[in-house]
């Protein structure tokens, strides 16, 4: 296993705060106080899932698109449907 230090920006960091938030009352009991609630989702597992769904191929093509409209050039953006 890897181990990554990463900065996130504040609003992207909150999402998966609140993603937490939202699954830990879904998935907890709510006769229960929050700090007694088990086992307790967190944002960072949420963070983890996210990165380790990916393969080099979605990888790839999402910094693709990234660049390609970043570069702002004439060619059409990328495509994931059609290879």
């Amino acid at each position: 296993m890897i181990t990554l230090n990463i900065q996130l920006p504040e609003t992207v960091a909150a999402e998966f705060y609140q993603a937490a938030d939202e699954l830990n009352k879904r998935l907890g009991d709510p006769d229960l106080p929050a700090s007694k609630q088990k086992p307790v989702v967190d944002a960072k597992t949420l963070m983890a899932f996210a990165l380790a769904r990916h393969d080099s191929e979605d990888v790839c093509a999402q910094f693709d698109l990234a660049l390609r409209l970043v570069r702002g050039t004439s060619e059409p953006p990328f495509n994931p449907v059609i290879k």
